[in-house]
């Protein structure tokens, strides 16, 4: 379809001085309208990816491995933990080569798109035919490279094609998606009982939506070395100072806090709907899970789409991320005092409204605090630690703590006081309203 007539971004013309992060290019078109249906489509693909695998497939390739309760839990807590690891380091070097890709063959972004979903796809087939956990741990914990070499690209495409004035809406969307991917792949893992196909179907669809994306969109050419804005981007690998970008800083210590706190929960909830909810059995559990993500998927879209466009009406993203970061702490008391099936229902509503308005607000809140636009694809990977450092952290906490005890009363306990100070931490951002 034809791109939209440009349109000149006000903001765009705002200079670099001190904590402003530096802006793109003074003329900023509008994306067209197949960026609005492609780009959703091929994060519900990676979305699909994440949720599929880390809610459902993992835990039950590892349960039929290792059917003892606490042990199974410790298991999954290592693998996700050991992935974790490549993940953190994956992110940064994967924006950070795309940052510096120059090709006529599609582009520096939609290049790694292309090339990294097509490993994905074949290695997420191949983690169907494991039968030990040293051995799922260590692949998937290669899987991290082409799958963030995809997510740091496709990340990197908001701030590069979207002017600032509709990122907010973007980035609703894209929540949107995000939430839909998830529970894609939870539904499309879940519901099936052969291990294979579950990885195949996932597998399947991150393959055909990535590939069109790279070969249906066009790249926004690279900018040419003497352009950059900032000494700093010379250096190149250089990490933004935490005196030079305390914005950005403090939106990574953000999401930082509320990942840790996310993921000690939902990287075990398979689990806890078998062990702490007492459902017993594994394909039972996953089954409820399906229905469960289901209602959480439809209320993170709705609230998604709203937040995003509310927040760009409003012009306060930071109110918005500050608010949904809270609303995590009551979710938590419901998984702490109700531990029932209809509690669990509560709870993954609360947790659905709140990560909808979140994921969709503050990825836009990041792209405004971006040290330098001529390196997005490396600043957005090293934000993206905040998204894969938890990862390290929460399972491991949370395993060692039920495979100690176990009891996943504390693991609620995690989420609460995380999320807290995911939600303080916000407050000291001063450049975004």
């Amino acid at each position: 379809m034809p791109d939209a007539v440009p349109a000149r971004d006000p903001e765009a013309a705002i200079p670099h001085t001190g904590d402003t992060p530096t802006p793109p290019p003074a003329a900023e078109p509008a994306p067209g309208r197949w960026l609005w249906v492609i780009y959703p489509l091929a994060m519900v693909a990676m979305n699909a990816v994440w949720g599929g695998v880390m809610q459902v497939l993992l835990g039950k390739q590892i349960a039929a491995i290792v059917p003892e309760q606490a042990a199974s839990a410790a298991a999954l807590g290592l693998a996700l933990s050991v992935s974790a690891v490549s993940s953190v380091v994956s992110q940064p070097i994967a924006g950070m080569l795309s940052d510096r890709t120059r090709t006529r063959f599609l582009g520096r972004r939609n290049v790694w798109i292309f090339g990294a979903g097509i490993v994905g796809a074949l290695g997420l087939v191949a983690m169907s035919q494991l039968t030990s956990t040293t051995a799922i741990a260590i692949t998937w914990a290669a899987m991290m490279w082409p799958l963030n070499a995809t997510q740091a690209s496709l990340t990197a495409v908001l701030p590069e094609r979207v002017p600032q004035r509709l990122r907010g809406s973007m980035s609703g969307v894209l929540g949107a998606a995000g939430m839909i991917g998830a529970y894609a792949g939870v539904a499309l893992a879940g519901l099936s009982q052969d291990l294979f196909m579950g990885y195949l179907l996932v597998a399947g669809l991150f393959l055909l939506l990535t590939q069109v994306f790279a070969l249906t969109t066009k790249d926004r050419p690279a900018p040419e070395p003497e352009a950059r804005t900032t000494p700093k981007a010379e250096a190149g690998g250089t990490m933004p100072g935490l005196r030079g970008a305390p914005d950005y800083w403090w939106a990574f210590t953000g999401r930082f806090l509320l990942i840790l706190g996310y993921f000690s929960v939902s990287s075990f909830q398979l689990y806890i709907l078998r062990d702490h909810i007492g459902l017993g059995d594994i394909d039972r559990a996953a089954t409820t899970l399906v229905a469960i993500s289901g209602l959480s998927t439809l209320l993170s879209l709705i609230f998604a789409l709203v937040g995003g466009w509310i927040s760009d009406k409003a012009g306060r993203l930071r109110l918005f991320v500050g608010l949904s970061s809270i609303m995590f702490v009551p979710a938590g008391l419901i998984y702490l005092l109700v531990p029932t099936l209809t509690g669990a229902w509560v709870a993954t509503a609360v947790t659905g409204a709140a990560f909808g308005v979140y994921m969709a607000v503050d990825q836009a809140l990041i792209t405004r605090v971006l040290p330098d636009f001529g390196n997005a694809g490396r600043d957005l990977g090293i934000m993206n630690i905040a998204n894969a450092g938890p990862q390290i952290i929460a399972p491991s906490l949370a395993g060692a703590v039920v495979g100690a005890t176990g009891d996943y009363r504390l693991v609620f306990v995690l989420l609460i006081v995380f999320t807290a100070l995911g939600a303080l931490s916000v407050r000291f951002i001063k450049g975004v309203r």
